[in-house]
């Protein structure tokens, strides 16, 4: 209301009577107080439109977003997703995700312009850049969700086999990580066996809006179809030793968006080596 209105409402109180100088003070003194909440108001609105649709990331006692630089990248197994790979001749290969988010090494070219995003911070135990020593896995990751949608994207789908692509989604659990509940499919795989589906193309994205607290999977159609959880404790026997590991933008930041890679094990020699990498990110971004 403009500071014209008030007065005449003051007027029409005091039946038109004029305003002591103190009664000018008292309504100018209202006017502001209440365009202060108005603003604090709006300012609270704002910030929580600005931290909704975005998810939290938990896990370990200890763990945390780790930072590396692309000199790290040389297959000794710090991180722990920094290990070789094979092609299905058996042949070693610098394509663990470290190479492809930098797009370096056998990943150039691999994943698209638009989405090279570096070397973004990883969720594990403390890694020491420096000296490229430690950066072990964390094997309890789930998430919290804090607002409502996500968006996941595709981005790569690495395999040495054509017909071997994995499916990827994301499953329902408890505050505390301890319930594995349903599993929701976000891109098809090339099915069990081996071929009998037709996998989603790279690219493809979807809306979702998961439970609060969810983690994500994937099924290694390669290996039977075994499950990989981020939670690995309810990760299937046959697939034990597959693993996660999930990226960051901006760690803390309400604009972040994860990069979650789902991969077969470390140092993988058995020549049908996979990687599904997925970004997800808040529905307004």
């Amino acid at each position: 209301m403009h500071p014209k209105s008030n007065l005449a409402a003051l007027l029409h109180l005091t039946g038109g009577a004029k305003m002591s100088s103190g009664q000018h003070k008292r309504a100018h003194a209202a006017q502001l107080t209440r365009g202060i909440l108005i603003l604090l108001i709006a300012t609270a609105a704002w910030a929580s439109c600005a931290t909704s649709y975005a998810q939290s990331i938990l896990g370990s006692s200890g763990a945390g977003f780790q930072t590396w630089t692309a000199t790290d990248l040389n297959n000794n197994g710090a991180p722990y997703w920094d290990a070789v790979t094979e092609n299905y001749l058996g042949d070693p290969t610098n394509k663990n995700v470290g190479f492809c988010l930098t797009g370096t090494g056998d990943c150039v070219g691999i994943l698209t312009s638009v989405f090279v995003p570096g070397p973004i911070p990883f969720w594990g135990m403390s890694y020491n850049s420096a000296g490229d020593l430690q950066g072990a896995i964390d094997p309890a990751v789930y998430f919290r969700r804090d607002g409502e949608h996500l968006r996941a994207t595709l981005q790569l789908q690495l395999s040495s086999k054509s017909t071997e692509i994995n499916e990827f989604g994301w499953f329902e659990t408890n505050k505390t990580g301890t319930v594995l509940g349903t599993k929701h499919r976000l891109f098809q795989g090339s099915g069990v066996p081996p071929g009998s589906l037709t996998p989603d193309p790279v690219g493809k994205a979807v809306t979702f809006k998961p439970t609060p607290y969810f983690g994500y999977y994937y099924r290694d159609v390669s290996e039977n179809g075994c499950l990989v959880y981020t939670l690995s404790s309810f990760t299937d026997p046959a697939c034990s030793d597959h693993n996660f590991a999930v990226f960051a933008t901006k760690p803390g930041s309400h604009r972040n968006a994860y990069v979650i890679a789902g991969e077969d094990p470390p140092g993988c020699n058995d020549g049908d080596c996979n990687l599904t990498l997925v970004r997800v990110s808040p529905l307004w971004k």
